[in-house]
């Protein structure tokens, strides 16, 4: 259960404070007037007496039913999730010639399409979209939730021959165009790059995309795939401009020197995005706060009768 209005339900607060200044003050009735108390030192209370608080607790009963039924109490339809519930991602890869580099067990492009492989089969119900880029881009994939087709076509990226230089604008512009008309409630792009931008045409450069992908409420998540013992020389990867590009939309860059450490990158990257999404989103509910006022006017009508028969004398 959960409510529209969930701050109204600090009127409850009240409550015991109300009940507090009336138990001090009384309820307003003048009792009768006695010249020695003595002569009813030998009764006893009766039980009516003794209970005169439950008409008190059933009108506070049914204020605090009240304020709950104002707060509009709502059940989710299970049957209502909207669509687009989780995470839409385009994988965009680098395929340029310097991919081909050795890294541990095989290139950094194989190792790549392993770690990634690996990322996708682990979705169940995330969109993912494919794009390929060395001087040109290529949509190699739309959105989708064929798995096994999208892992097929990730396969065939190595053949590739896309231009002899590294556009990551191009690249980032493509994957932001596969999300542009996504409903998901989190949208995020993944970038893989074992480079600089070394374009030279007049197409978008990289931060000039990372501005469009901050308009459209796109994550940039940049991984920087370094040379072993890299760090300290000269590195083959501007990190500088791949944290920028990420920084910029409210994602993350990563450096990756092993296949350990990019399969941790994308486990790391799926947690951040998951813990964006949230619980789902449900499109229709139904209004529990007539239950709840029917029980308030209940409790109402039995206090009123309690005080007009059992209780008349004793308030």
């Amino acid at each position: 259960m959960s409510f529209a209005d969930p701050y109204l339900l600090a009127a409850l607060l009240l409550l015991p404070i109300i009940l507090l200044i009336r138990s001090r003050i009384g309820d307003g009735s003048v009792p009768g007037g006695f010249s020695n108390l003595a002569l009813l030192s030998g009764f006893k209370p009766t039980w009516r007496l003794r209970y005169r608080w439950v008409p008190t607790l059933l009108r506070a009963g049914a204020i605090a039913l009240l304020i709950v039924a104002i707060a509009r109490p709502q059940r989710s339809q299970a049957d209502s999730e909207l669509p687009g519930q989780g995470i839409d991602i385009a994988l965009v890869v680098d395929t340029s010639s310097s991919m081909g580099s050795e890294m541990g067990t095989g290139t950094r492009l194989e190792v790549a399409q392993r770690v990634i492989t690996e990322f996708i089969e682990s979705r169940e119900s995330d969109r993912v979209g494919l794009v390929a880029f060395e001087a040109t881009s290529l949509v190699v994939s739309p959105m989708t939730l064929d798995y096994e087709a999208l892992t097929e076509l990730l396969k065939s990226i190595n053949d590739l021959q896309l231009g002899e230089s590294t556009a990551i604008g191009p690249g980032l512009s493509e994957g932001l165009n596969l999300l542009r008309e996504s409903r998901a409630r989190s949208r995020a792009v993944i970038l893989l790059t074992d480079g600089e931008d070394t374009s030279t045409s007049i197409d978008i450069k990289p931060l000039q995309a990372s501005r469009i992908a901050e308009s459209l409420g796109i994550r940039v998540y940049t991984i920087g795939v370094i040379a072993q013992g890299a760090r300290g020389g000269s590195l083959n990867v501007d990190e500088e401009a791949l944290r920028q590009m990420a920084e910029i939309t409210g994602g993350r860059y990563f450096p990756a020197e092993s296949e350990e450490g990019l399969a941790q990158i994308y486990e790391s990257i799926e947690q951040l995005e998951k813990s964006r999404v949230g619980r789902p989103q449900f499109g229709a509910y139904d209004e529990l706060a007539p239950y709840f006022l029917a029980a308030a006017l209940l409790l109402l009508v039995l206090e009123v009768g309690l005080r007009s028969t059992v209780w008349r004398q004793a308030t």
